[in-house]
């Protein structure tokens, strides 16, 4: 592919990347402005994940769930810690088995994360249809999911 072909074409993961950090950028801002102390959007999205498990939670099992590496994963975990959202818990007498429960200042964390999320996401879909809405859903999801194959096909590839 030339020069003049690549210029030519809508570049839809790009767009997809600018519209992502545009959105956790409006987060910020929105965060800011109120005099939160809400911190990085994964961290957000962590603390809502563990507010919604009816099961118990532990660090181990959250790789598969998040795609983080183990040692990011830790990183974070240390810093909610830190941070005094989530307190880790050992189970069953057993010190290297800790269960990851939320604090109250985290349940307040997420409720404010989630109130500034819902806030942004009605303003950027302002004029916007629920069928349109539904449309870039629906496409979305399909290159998320294109974006798992070709991700899984370079992997069998490579050990082919």
């Amino acid at each position: 592919m030339n020069t003049k072909e690549f210029d030519s074409r809508t570049h839809v993961g790009f767009l997809c990347d600018c519209i992502g950090r545009e959105v956790k950028n409006a987060i910020r801002r929105g965060a800011v402005e109120k005099d939160s102390n809400l911190c990085s959007g994964k961290h957000g999205w962590i603390i809502g994940y563990f507010v919604r498990q009816t099961e118990p939670i532990f660090q181990k099992d959250l790789e598969q769930v998040f795609h983080f590496p183990k040692s990011t994963l830790a990183d974070i975990i240390q810093l909610l810690e830190k941070d005094g959202l989530i307190t880790k818990v050992p189970v069953d007498g057993d010190g290297r088995k800790k269960q990851i429960v939320v604090t109250e200042k985290g349940i307040k964390f997420n409720q404010e994360t989630e109130a500034q999320i819902v806030e942004v996401e009605d303003y950027i879909t302002k004029d916007i249809s629920d069928e349109e809405i539904d449309l870039v859903v629906k496409v979305l999801d399909k290159m998320q999911k294109n974006a798992r194959e070709y991700k899984s096909y370079i992997k069998l590839k490579k050990e082919d």
